[in-house]
């Protein structure tokens, strides 16, 4: 759902029909995953994308052609098979891998899928849209939609619904996407998350960079720091919120979820020696402490209580990946792409040293297979 807002806002200017572009599968190497999608208009592309840029321009060109009759299947192979099959088309890639990419008529509207989407991101609330993308010729493009109070609501029925519906609601609890056989057809089953949480202790010229870079993600970004509320909006404009408050205060002062990821940036050792010891005690996903190692070894030896080995597994200091960085944006560069290894559950190691595909497509329990 990455290109979900972008989507949306092109979709409020957009005049005339509309078609639809989602990936729902993805076997080999690929550049986008399950869920990317792509908005076009009569008059071309309008937002988001399924690709690297190879395969927009052909689905562009003849998108309304294919859906002239209804949602379409196209399969993009460059694995050298490249048989037809039913409900699909075979096309030559640059990729090594195979990308399925459900084409329809996009209306929107209450129901609507990703409308659906956004309501759940707002709420800050886990939610589930899946789509089936092949089966029985009236049930493709139909969806169901599962929120996490469990209340829900689609054009599926039957049998159908009643696997997918168990899927939605596994898919619910482990937080995973994934898409493949489930109840006679294949289902593409997504996670609909809120936006990744970040807060930001500091209001230096170098948080700025971090605000900029981590808002571009879609990240919802909490700037604290002891200035004025007006000083930290006009300093962070993209920032979601502001928080003007005291390093001893500041903590209590938050609500932190646990996905949330915290970065120290205030260059006080003080605000740290205050900060430190609180945002250890809460349920984090990830904490940095920018500066150099001793000085977090400092910080930790004052403790009154030696941290637990939790609370180390979560604490990044120093924070950033070894980009070699130097100067305020780099630096923001490598606190980010380290924030984004940790959220994707990846190691931040160099892609030519991955042994697995890039994309590595998340595939259902076994026992949906039936």
């Amino acid at each position: 759902m990455k290109d979900l807002d972008a989507i949306l806002r092109a979709r409020q200017r957009a005049q005339g029909p509309l078609v639809l572009a989602t990936v729902v599968a993805v076997s080999g190497s690929s550049y986008r995953k399950p869920g990317a999608r792509m908005l076009m208009g009569e008059d071309g592309w309008l937002a988001g994308g399924v690709s690297g840029g190879c395969l927009e321009a052909d689905i562009v060109r003849k998108a309304f052609f294919w859906t002239s009759t209804g949602p379409r299947l196209l399969r993009y192979d460059s694995t050298g098979d490249n048989a037809e099959e039913e409900g699909s088309l075979s096309f030559a890639l640059g990729c090594n891998g195979v990308v399925d990419v459900l084409l329809e008529r996009f209306e929107p509207g209450p129901g609507e899928a990703l409308t659906f989407a956004a309501e759940a991101r707002l709420a800050e609330r886990r939610a589930v849209v899946a789509t089936v993308y092949r089966g029985p010729a009236s049930a493709v493009g139909s969806r169901l939609l599962v929120r996490a109070d469990g209340t829900e609501a689609g054009d599926l029925s039957g049998a159908l619904r009643e696997a997918v519906r168990e899927a939605a609601r596994e898919a619910l609890e482990a937080g995973r996407t994934w898409s493949g056989p489930c109840g006679g057809a294949d289902v593409l089953v997504e996670v609909v998350d809120p936006p990744h949480p970040l807060v930001l202790f500091g209001s230096g010229f170098d948080v700025a960079p971090v605000v900029t870079q981590a808002a571009s993600l879609g990240w919802q970004v909490t700037v604290v720091a002891d200035r004025p509320s007006e000083t930290l909006r006009r300093r962070f404009p993209l920032a979601h919120a502001v928080v003007s408050a005291k390093a001893r205060d500041a903590v209590d002062a938050l609500t932190l979820p646990p996905r949330t990821l915290a970065v120290l940036m205030t260059h006080s050792l003080p605000q740290d020696r205050e900060l430190l010891p609180r945002l250890l005690s809460r349920e984090l996903r990830y904490l940095g402490v920018l500066g150099p190692r001793s000085r977090t070894e400092r910080l930790l030896a004052e403790l009154s209580s030696p941290p637990t080995p939790a609370q180390l597994e979560k604490l990044h200091a120093p924070v950033g990946l070894d980009l070699g960085a130097e100067g305020a944006e780099e630096i923001a560069l490598s606190i980010v792409s380290e924030l984004q290894a940790v959220v994707a559950d990846r190691d931040g190691g160099k892609l030519r040293e991955r042994q697995a595909p890039i994309h590595s497509a998340a595939t259902p329990p076994a026992r949906k297979l039936a």
